[in-house]
């Protein structure tokens, strides 16, 4: 018995000893100022909500980039006309429109209007570079950036969904192994045609629909067989790997990491803990606002480790701010931006 005792206490001290611990750093009180979106540009955090900004992380000083606003969480960052510096796409929200702002004195231009989208990402379709969005959670499009950087941006329609739930969360990744990206969205995928004016078709791969918001996801590809997916409108939200089968166009293989998430706004990958796997970040919007590492075993499953409560954060993200090596936590909330400094040895 003591034998027993003893190996089990050795045990709990070693995950004791294992925990990730992270100090946190006040960035900038909000005050007024709201933040809908964002992306990290080099040494700088960029935003857009009542407006356009750019801060220094983590020094917290900020400057506002051009005009317009108020803007939606949707946005990107990309060098739109090739000039090597990065410009902004956001959605301005009365009206609604599709917008870019060319860096560096951040001139606006218009894409599109009557645009109603949380979901932008860069893409590269064939060689036409754009980026993709999900209008009213229900349509993937596909905007070209043209030659004439004046004119609204060429728009194709990728996939139409027709289904009882809303669809978010956009990824690239090439899922059937024949060099192009597919998309992923909601609960599919949507497989890249042979060339850019053909059809593209689209494949379930869960059925996560029970809900109106049930396929409102944040998704993460990692590696070439896993797709992470997060419910993040849902107060009992649920996260999951997904594994990809021989024949993708078949259901995938769900293994649930965690249920009961509220409002799990935020996923994010990265290692953590230094031992070469990728772990996975959640932070909850609501609820006890909990601000989650799953840490990764390296055979498919994930262990939950509680970075703290009360956070509540609208974005959480993984990223080396200090230049150390190992990943930190950047969280932006409705009043503050904080920086949680890895402390992992």
């Amino acid at each position: 018995m003591l034998g027993r005792t003893a190996v089990l206490f050795a045990i709990c001290a070693a995950s004791i000893l294992a925990q990730i611990r992270f100090t946190k750093h006040h960035i900038q009180n909000l005050g007024r100022k709201h933040i809908a979106g964002y992306a990290i540009a080099g040494r700088e955090l960029i935003t857009w909500g009542d407006r356009l900004r750019a801060w220094g992380i983590p020094d917290g000083k900020f400057r506002v980039l051009g005009s317009g606003g108020p803007f939606g969480e949707g946005g990107a960052i990309l060098d739109v006309n090739r000039d090597g510096q990065l410009d902004v796409v956001a959605v301005e929200m009365s009206p609604r429109m599709l917008v870019w702002f060319e860096a560096p004195r951040w001139t606006r231009h218009v894409i599109d209007t009557g645009v109603d989208t949380a979901d932008v990402i860069s893409a590269d379709l064939f060689g036409r570079r754009g980026i993709l969005v999900v209008h009213r959670r229900a349509q993937v499009r596909f905007y070209e950036i043209p030659k004439d950087l004046t004119e609204p941006w060429p728009e194709r329609e990728i996939y139409s969904f027709y289904t009882p739930s809303d669809q978010g969360g956009l990824a690239l990744a090439d899922v059937d192994g024949d060099g192009r990206p597919d998309i992923l969205c909601g609960n599919y995928w949507i497989r890249s045609p042979d060339s850019f004016e053909l059809p593209w078709r689209l494949f379930a791969i869960e059925l996560w629909n029970e809900h109106q918001p049930s396929a409102m996801l944040r998704l993460a590809w990692m590696g070439t067989r896993d797709l992470i997916a997060v419910q993040r409108e849902m107060s009992e939200a649920r996260i999951a790997r997904f594994e990809k089968p021989a024949d993708p166009q078949q259901l995938w293989t769900e293994h649930r990491i965690a249920d009961r998430l509220s409002r799990p706004h935020s996923l994010d990958v990265a290692d953590f803990d230094g031992d070469g796997r990728p772990d996975l970040l959640v932070a909850e919007q609501s609820g006890s606002g909990r601000l989650l590492i799953f840490r990764n075993h390296g055979d498919g499953r994930f262990t939950p480790q509680m970075v703290a409560t009360g956070v509540r954060a609208i974005h959480a993200r993984g990223i080396d701010w200090d230049g150390d090596g190992r990943p930190d936590i950047l969280t932006i909330t409705e009043g503050a931006i904080s920086w949680w400094r890895n402390e992992s040895r």
